[in-house]
């Protein structure tokens, strides 16, 4: 199908964030804080409209995380719905054994997970240790991870044996999301996936996601119009997206992917709401 022309949303460029790092708590409701009506973050966005977005299909083989930085994979999960959290956990080791086939990968630790669903949710509990928590889209173009945060996660989740075998030359770190919708044909808030061959240094701007106990950090992308834009139309469950958030592969190919959700203006009337799986993993390949 040709390119559609879509709204995507980027973070502005504020004088704020030269002073103020750009930050986002994400903390459970307590007794004296609702996080619905305090502000949990200084983060300020803005929409860009008529943004072309190429469909990956036009392009077939040539696109491959190598080169683009995500990745179309034929792919038919075993779980089409998650009512339990062993079903995720399940999922996350079928990932694994996914990424290892599909990449020729050593290594791959699974270590996070996200379920989320375009409504609106209305709560006064939220425990971020559940595995069957539903979140809505995520706001901004971003990438998970930056070039600081990615070995601290790599330190975190990969175990003292594994680090010993693998952290040494010969052997390259990639953290790479999935990305799987549970739509039997994705309409409603797809995915748009940046070339990050077209993302200039200066378009990133660092932020902190702080969590209990933890505090992460992440890119956000301002605007350029020289960035190219893709999305997989008619998306469905076999499909799922790969695309590489940190490469410790130092060259010119692709070593993030900035991603966002948009509204899809081809979607039929009545499409039902999005509802999608990601998950985040660390594949070490040999070089």
């Amino acid at each position: 199908m040709p390119a559609v022309q879509a709204t995507l949303e980027y973070l502005q460029k504020l004088p704020l964030y030269e002073e103020e790092k750009p930050y986002w708590c994400f903390l459970p409701p307590h007794e004296g804080f609702d996080p619905d009506a305090l502000r949990v973050d200084n983060l300020e966005f803005e929409n860009h409209s008529d943004i072309k977005i190429e469909d990956i299909r036009e392009l077939g083989r040539e696109v491959t995380i190598d080169n683009y930085g995500f990745e179309v994979l034929q792919h038919q999960s075993e779980f089409a719905r998650f009512d339990r959290a062993h079903d995720v956990e399940q999922y996350r080791v079928e990932t694994e054994a996914l990424l290892e086939e599909k990449m020729g990968a050593v290594h791959v630790k699974c270590y996070d997970s996200r379920l989320r669903k375009n409504i609106t949710f209305v709560r006064n509990a939220l425990d971020l240790n559940d595995l069957l928590l539903t979140e809505g889209p995520a706001r901004g173009a971003h990438n998970d991870i930056t070039y600081e945060s990615g070995p601290i996660v790599i330190d975190r989740y990969l175990s003292t044996d594994v680090k010993r075998k693998f952290l040494k030359p010969g052997y390259r770190i990639r953290i790479v999301n999935t990305w799987r919708t549970l739509n039997p044909l994705l309409e409603d808030r797809p995915l748009a996936l940046c070339d990050s061959r077209s993302v200039d240094p200066e378009d990133l701007v660092a932020a902190d996601r702080i969590i209990p106990n933890a505090v992460g950090e992440v890119y956000y992308l301002t605007y350029n119009p020289n960035h190219r834009w893709f999305w997989l139309e008619k998306q469905t469950p076999s499909e799922p997206l790969a695309f590489v958030m940190y490469d410790t592969k130092a060259g010119s190919h692709a070593r993030f992917c900035p991603h966002v959700s948009f509204v899809n203006p081809n979607a039929s009337q009545g499409a039902a709401p999005r509802e999608s799986i990601e998950t985040r993993s660390i594949v070490i390949t040999k070089e």
